[in-house]
């Protein structure tokens, strides 16, 4: 485990260099955005020096660095706001909205691959319903269920909110795109498991297929649905900006979005940041899980 912290914080500092080596590559001009087309270049220059963009890059650098460790994201260049506050005003909605589409993927997956695994054949169904979902992006999704039954049906509300009607289709939409691969490990998980010598033991015993499943099946499947939840997280930091931008769910996927359009450097790197942060506590969380329901993986997660 104290491999992974460490890998963790590795990670999180890679992100950190490599965004503010990007936005800073990237042409713009943040003073020009905040004083508009027709500013002077004294107060542009004023700007610059209020901002501390005149300081050579690596101590830019330096200090932006020593911030994000002591939990200071810097002020926004257009709301004058801490970064922190911003951030952390959207990110339970985040929250909510991701653990919402985590119980939609793992509630259809788990059904489909169960479906399959134990009928011990691919379904043409399940199949087709698989390359569909993994035909169609998250943010043309999005659209159709948006089109569909916001304004063609209209039994989904289409106005900005953060309420649970609100939560509803962005939660499907975001759920959907893992579903094909929740199916697939689920499937894979509990065929290995039914054919193997101690759930044939199990059966040959007299013991009936529900308790099967409940006692033997259903613990090793877990491990590796676990094992896809963390990984789910850095995929979900990805699609959160296409969805909540969709649905006008308030969170920080949204913020990043509203950022990059106003040249916003400080919000826009602090909700990478976070996000990266999300990704790392992910995948521990779900490995210490893993740990508990399976106690096999103890050995693997102090390596």
């Amino acid at each position: 485990m104290g491999l992974r912290l460490l890998l963790g914080a590795v990670t999180i500092a890679v992100v950190v260099t490599a965004t503010f080596a990007l936005l800073y590559v990237v042409p713009g001009d943040p003073a020009r955005g905040i004083a508009g087309p027709r500013a002077t270049p004294e107060l542009l220059e004023r700007i610059r020096e209020q901002l501390h963009l005149t300081a050579p890059l690596w101590e830019q650098y330096w200090e932006y660095v020593k911030g994000v460790f002591t939990g200071d994201l810097g002020e926004s260049y257009q709301r004058g706001t801490s970064v922190a506050t911003l951030i952390g005003d959207r990110l339970p909605s985040t929250l909510l909205l991701c653990a919402a589409a985590l119980f939609v993927e793992i509630l259809l997956g788990a059904a489909l691959g169960t479906w399959e695994a134990l009928r011990g054949r691919r379904l043409l169904p399940v199949l087709m319903t698989n390359i569909a979902l993994l035909a169609v992006p998250a943010f043309a999704l999005g659209y159709l269920f948006l089109l569909a039954f916001g304004y063609g049906l209209g039994i989904a509300p289409v106005s900005n909110g953060a309420d649970a009607a609100h939560l509803v289709l962005p939660a499907i939409v975001l759920g959907l795109t893992g579903v094909p691969y929740y199916a697939s490990v689920v499937r894979d998980g509990m065929a290995a498991t039914l054919a193997s010598p101690h759930v044939r033991t199990a059966v040959a015993k007299g013991l009936s297929r529900p308790a099967v499943l409940r006692r033997h099946v259903l613990r090793c499947t877990l491990s590796p649905v676990l094992t896809m939840a963390g990984m789910d997280v850095a995929i979900f930091v990805s699609n959160v900006v296409f969805v909540e931008t969709i649905f006008g769910w308030p969170g920080i996927g949204r913020l990043q979005v509203t950022a990059f359009a106003d040249q916003d450097r400080p919000v826009l790197m602090g909700t990478v940041v976070v996000a990266a942060v999300l990704v790392v506590l992910g995948n521990l969380l779900a490995d210490t899980l893993r740990s508990v329901v399976d106690p096999r993986s103890r050995q693997e997660l102090t390596t």
